[in-house]
C-alpha cells in the first residue's frame, strides 16, 4: 500500500501502543516536507484534526514520506485553512566558498551576513525515523538527543524573521 502525502494533511505519529502525537504537512519542495507536530498527546479516539492543528508546534521540521507512504503515520483529514500561519525557516547555503541565506521553499536565496552565518544552522532533512524518535523523546518515551534541539519550532520561528530584513548585520 502507499500513500501520496499533501500539504495540509494532518496525521498521527505513534507514541506507544496507546497514545499518538499530532502532526500537519505544512510545505513540500520536490518531496522534502516541511512538518508541523504539535505538544499534545492523543488516542487514536481523542484525535481531532480540526484539534491538532489548532495546538502550538512543538517541532518544524523538514523530512520525507517514508511513513507515511507505508501507513505507519495515518492520515486523518487534508486541512488548509491555518498553513499561512506557519513561520518559513531559513538556513545558512555555501556556495563556491561564499555563505549565504536560503528559504525553507527555496525562493529566497541572497548573501548571508556574518551575524547570519553565526545564527543559523544548515539545511537538515531528517528521517522519519529519526523525526519519530524526537517526538517519542519529547513525551518522556526515550532519551533525548542534543541533535533534536535543531528540529524544535523555536529555530523556524526564529529564522523566519530573517526573512523580513534584508540582512542582520
Amino acid at each position: 500500500m502507499s500513500i501520496e502525502v499533501k500539504v495540509g494533511d494532518v496525521f498521527l505519529i505513534p507514541l506507544d501502543e496507546h497514545h499518538w502525537a499530532g502532526g500537519q504537512v505544512v510545505g513540500n519542495w520536490e518531496g522534502e516536507l516541511y512538518l508541523a507536530i504539535f505538544e499534545e498527546r492523543y488516542t487514536r479516539d481523542d484525535a481531532d484534526p480540526m484539534s491538532i492543528v489548532d495546538g502550538t508546534p512543538a517541532f518544524l521540521l523538514l523530512s520525507m514520506d517514508a511513513l507515511f507512504w507505508h501507513g505507519q503515520w495515518p492520515i486523518l483529514e487534508n486541512l488548509q485553512y491555518n498553513l499561512g500561519e506557519y513561520p518559513q525557516p531559513v538556513f545558512k547555503v555555501g556556495l563556491n566558498g561564499v555563505m549565504h541565506v536560503e528559504s525553507r521553499d527555496r525562493t529566497i536565496f541572497r548573501l548571508a551576513s556574518p551575524r547570519e552565518v553565526e545564527m543559523l544552522q544548515y539545511r537538515t532533512v531528517s528521517s522519519p525515523a529519526e523525526v519519530e524518535g524526537a517526538v517519542q523523546a519529547y513525551f518522556g518515551i526515550g532519551e533525548w538527543e542534543s541533535r533534536y534541539d535543531e528540529l524544535r519550532a523555536d529555530y523556524a520561528i526564529r529564522s523566519s524573521k530573517i526573512l523580513y530584513n534584508t540582512a542582520i548585520e
